[in-house]
């Protein structure tokens, strides 16, 4: 469930539950056309991005730190990324912030994602009508020693095996760790769909998760549904997202209904940990079990969340029906007839209101009512 938005440490820091759109950098085309922050020999100095820190509060258990952790965002060349800096004090996080910028300026991002840790979600997309995803926020794992192949033992001869497809280290490591920790299961690293085949025969896995933007190259044409990628094996798709909001606006329209949940990174499976356990099972006995799993949590759901959303003003509720829609600060200014700000204004009341962090969370919380 979210977390209550708290004050940030110091005067000068972002709230994180101010909207992403809010915090991002004004941008202008330089001479190659591409955006670049305005001001952008200021970006170069720390006392730049003092100002621009944020308390996210999504720490990521793998890593050594603490929810008190500042991160930042930064765009460039239309690419942007949050980044957990790993530290509360103010000063040193603005200084790492600062080098990251110019690391991006002068050796572009694919540099970028290889030496510092960004955050990003992971949606598993379970169903796609009714559309049944999980998600949840890693932070990648870079700079570490080089990874290790599971522990695959004869001392382990209980934990079964989960294949993991993905090319991008950083989020191959993290995923691994957050698998890894889920009861009576251990991953398997697989970075290439060359090596792919090889890997599914030698390890025999009794799933496999892979990056939708694989998916089509091994096989796998039902991206987008718990299914087989042979005959005893199903495969789950994920797809990995710079935030939450552009998670939400990327969902398949069209579907009878909408269920998005967050979960914790070492809880990835428990829409169906109460049945994988399990030897003998087919994919459609897994599909049911997900299905199980949010039938579970709308009978679960306290109604309070109900009477949050009967709080919201007309105008209010205005905003959400756009925000459902899909719609960006700008549009439904225009929508409106009211400025970007009273927009911002209005958001920052339905968090409040509804108790939640982020677009993302409170158009759930709207579809859902």
């Amino acid at each position: 469930m979210p977390h209550r938005s708290k004050s940030a440490p110091k005067s000068g820091l972002a709230k994180s539950s101010i909207a992403p759109s809010a915090v991002t950098f004004p941008t202008h085309s330089g001479p190659s056309g591409k955006g670049q922050p305005e001001n952008s020999h200021l970006a170069k100095n720390a006392v730049y991005w003092r100002q621009r820190l944020l308390l996210r509060q999504y720490h990521f258990p793998a890593v050594i730190g603490s929810e008190a952790d500042l991160s930042v965002r930064i765009d460039h060349a239309g690419v942007g990324f949050y980044f957990p800096l790993g530290t509360p004090d103010a000063e040193v996080a603005a200084a790492k912030a600062c080098q990251i910028f110019q690391s991006v300026a002068k050796q572009g991002w694919s540099a970028v994602r290889r030496r510092f840790s960004r955050e990003l979600i992971l949606a598993f997309e379970w169903c796609t009508n009714p559309v049944l995803w999980t998600y949840t926020t890693i932070h990648t794992l870079v700079g570490e020693p080089a990874e290790r192949e599971a522990d695959l033992s004869p001392a382990n001869p209980n934990r079964q095996r989960i294949l993991v497809l993905e090319a991008d280290v950083g989020i191959r490591r993290a995923l691994c760790w957050s698998v890894s920790q889920q009861p009576g299961f251990v991953s398997v690293p697989c970075d290439s769909t060359a090596s792919f085949p090889q890997a599914l025969e030698v390890h025999k896995p009794r799933l496999v998760l892979l990056n939708r933007n694989l998916a089509r190259s091994i096989g796998f044409k039902t991206a987008g549904v718990i299914s087989r990628i042979q005959p005893e094996v199903p495969a789950l798709a994920y797809s990995v997202y710079a935030d939450g909001d552009q998670m939400f606006t990327s969902t398949p329209g069209g579907a009878a209904g909408y269920m998005v949940k967050r979960v914790m990174p070492d809880r990835l499976l428990e829409p169906i940990l109460k049945v994988a356990g399990r030897s003998e099972l087919i994919t459609e006995d897994f599909l049911l079990r997900v299905k199980y799993y949010f039938q579970e949590l709308l009978q679960l759901r306290p109604d309070h969340n109900n009477q949050a959303m009967l709080k919201l003003t007309h105008r209010e509720r205005e905003v959400m029906e756009l925000l459902s829609k899909g719609c960006v600060d700008k549009e439904i200014a225009q929508v409106m007839g009211i400025s970007v700000w009273t927009v911002h204004g209005h958001i920052k009341n339905i968090f409040e209101r509804l108790q939640v962090r982020t677009r993302t969370e409170a158009v759930i919380h709207y579809l859902e009512k």
